[in-house]
């Protein structure tokens, strides 16, 4: 019986791309299984997250889009039908809360249960929402961009359509802890570039920008709808996750997924604790 995961995505490159992708290292394990088109909705992390808000406030944020989303989907209501077996959202963490994945993470869960307590008046309902919730929702984090990740395939940034070849300051760096130390990317950046935007060395799409652009010319743009999706639609997760202690974020994604398939994962190794399956949280996973 095939299995269909639903993603909900919050940005151009992902809803274009990140099924395709997930679809491509699963075929791998013979797991019967149909990624959705995804749906989209609006970022909450491209600013910096504060405080938890009052329940009436929560409901107005921009994590209660993304909450309102992943509920909907997972628990349409009596009368509707769930089109998928499991939802998972997906949101990029961003440099700007690259220090606080775990207040991201609890923001989130807070948005989630003052939307459920809103919306659904009786504790029956929101009981029955919870438990749908905890079977079928799971939320995930890219850290700190998708693009992070077209680093641990170099013919990822050949797609993407790299004129240069990258020169990371390690390259034996956690691709989730990004860094750079390229002094012609790091020295004063044009006024048109489209890479000039800091912090420049923790940037990972800033970087493909440049690599895409090393004279400060469009030679060939990186535009993430074309280039972008030309590098994550056929990427290469195995050489992505192939250190085992790296990319933990990602690797809980993909572990998750294979739970939800009842497969093995496809790239085992340590997943991070924040969002690794928990069996006992609000959502699968966290």
């Amino acid at each position: 019986m095939t299995v269909r995961v639903q993603l909900i995505v919050t940005g151009d490159l992902e809803y274009l791309g990140l099924h395709l992708s997930l679809q491509k290292l699963f075929a791998s394990t013979g797991a019967d299984v149909e990624f959705l088109p995804p749906l989209q909705t609006q970022d909450f992390t491209s600013n910096r997250v504060g405080a938890l808000l009052p329940r009436e406030q929560a409901t107005k944020s921009l994590a209660a889009k993304l909450a309102r989303s992943l509920v909907s989907t997972v628990y349409p209501g009596r009368s509707g039908t769930m089109r998928a077996d499991y939802v998972i959202a997906v949101d990029d963490l961003e440099l700007v809360n690259a220090d606080q994945p775990e207040h991201v993470l609890e923001y989130f869960r807070h948005a989630v249960r003052a939307y459920v307590d809103s919306t659904f008046s009786s504790a029956t309902a929101q009981d029955r929402v919870y438990q749908a919730l905890a079977e079928y929702g799971s939320f995930h984090l890219l850290t700190p961009m998708v693009e992070s990740y077209f680093f641990g395939e170099a013919a990822a940034l050949a797609r993407a359509g790299a004129n240069r070849a990258p020169n990371r300051f390690d390259m034996a760096r956690d691709l989730e802890d990004f860094e750079v130390d390229d002094p012609a990317y790091l020295a004063p950046a044009p006024s048109d570039a489209q890479w000039k935007a800091e912090p420049r060395h923790r940037h990972p799409k800033n970087y493909v920008r440049y690599l895409c652009d090393p004279k400060g010319k469009p030679l060939r743009a990186y535009r993430e709808t074309h280039e972008g999706l030309e590098a994550l639609r056929v990427l290469d997760w195995s050489s992505v996750l192939r250190n085992e202690a790296h990319a933990a974020f990602a690797r809980a994604l993909v572990d998750d997924v294979a739970d939800a398939l009842s497969v093995s994962s496809p790239c085992p190794g340590t997943c991070s604790p924040l969002t690794a399956r928990k069996g006992d949280g609000l959502l699968r996973n966290i």
